[in-house]
């Protein structure tokens, strides 16, 4: 179980990436101020959007590999998360799988086609949630060293399961991009582990 510790640290120092930044004097605590490259009266800038305000709460893996995730909006306020039916919001996921002392890697294949691609959000109502699916085996995912196609069950003929005392992690990591601050979306990186019953 080397690796577990090295998982840890890994994450704790992604994590330290992204609240270490120092706010301004005046700033709430716990939102970026990292100052708007846009004019515009309409748009949200970095500074209104705590970071903190999402969490990731359950997350259930399947032995299908199939994981539940439940995402908690802990802020006051309505928050949009880029649905990932586009190419802004299509490639956020990533999921480590720790067996035996193994690491697997699986991300979100980001090179998808999309029939319309428009830059679409969930809302999630003040103290609301959001459950969502991840399918590892459902195309469009990238781990075992293939990345599947949309129409593709798993990675090259091989599918991913889960056993009994797995550790899976769950990251969501959504980039700060111009087209978010223009729409108000949230972005940061949260993640959350359980462990395979």
């Amino acid at each position: 179980m080397k690796t577990l510790p090295v998982v840890l640290i890994f994450l704790s120092a992604l994590y330290a990436c992204v609240t270490a930044t120092k706010t301004p004097a005046g700033s709430p605590e716990g939102t970026m101020n990292l100052g708007s490259t846009n004019s515009s009266s309409t748009s949200m800038s970095e500074s209104d959007i705590p970071i903190n305000s999402v969490k990731i709460g359950k997350v259930e893996a399947s032995r299908a590999g199939d994981i539940a995730v439940e995402i908690l909006n802990s802020s006051k306020k309505p928050i949009k998360l880029w649905s990932d039916s586009n190419s802004w919001g299509a490639a956020s996921w990533r999921v480590l799988l720790l067996r035996n002392g193994r690491l697997e890697t699986f991300f979100q294949n980001a090179d998808q086609m999309f029939t319309v691609n428009r830059p679409t959000f969930n809302e999630i109502a003040a103290g609301g949630h959001l459950e969502l699916k991840l399918d590892l085996n459902g195309g469009n995912w990238c781990g075992f060293g293939h990345c599947s196609p949309y129409n593709e069950r798993g990675f090259a003929g091989k599918k991913v399961s889960f056993e009994l005392n797995d550790m899976v992690i769950v990251i969501y990591d959504v980039p700060a991009t111009q087209e978010a601050r223009n729409l108000g979306i949230w972005y940061g990186v949260v993640a959350a582990s359980t462990a395979v019953r």
